[in-house]
């Protein structure tokens, strides 16, 4: 693999990576160029604070040491969501996220009804238009945590 210095973090930039990201770590910029080319990634498990220079957690086998740098070789999978399986599961997520949501344009709504009167499934209501689950993960995100508006895939 060709050395990419636009994937190298470092103590300034560690807070822009992400835990559970696949790297390669060392400390010296030296060995992280050799490292590149020779070692397999180990997993990012946490960030130390500002106040260390060795900012990255990685472990090759089973213990955890700390590193100056750090090279990206992927970023962690982002969760995956379906719509809601059913109004209940729909309902019970609406309830836990106290019925806001935002849509992607930014505009903060209020679920205001489900109609479990479609053969095909359910509709929900959002100010006075009607959309399928289908709709409601593709548009908008719970207005609180931003969480999508669906049910989480467990892998």
């Amino acid at each position: 693999m060709e050395f990419d210095k636009s994937r190298v973090f470092s103590a300034v930039n560690a807070d822009e990576l992400k835990v559970g990201s696949k790297c390669i770590f060392a400390n010296t910029v030296q060995d992280l160029k050799a490292f590149v080319k020779t070692k397999s990634p180990a997993t990012l498990t946490s960030i130390g604070d500002e106040s260390s220079p060795k900012r990255f957690m990685g472990s090759y086998g089973y213990a955890e040491v700390a590193y100056l740098f750090a090279y990206l070789i992927e970023p962690p999978a982002e969760p995956k969501y379906l719509p809601f399986a059913s109004n209940k599961k729909a309902m019970e997520a609406i309830m836990k996220h106290c019925g806001w949501v935002k849509h992607k344009n930014e505009q903060y709504s209020f679920i205001t009804a489900i109609d479990i009167g479609e053969e095909d499934g359910y509709e929900i209501k959002i100010d006075d238009d009607w959309f399928s689950a289908d709709e409601l993960l593709k548009n908008y995100v719970f207005a609180d945590d931003g969480s999508p508006c669906g049910e989480l895939v467990e892998e």
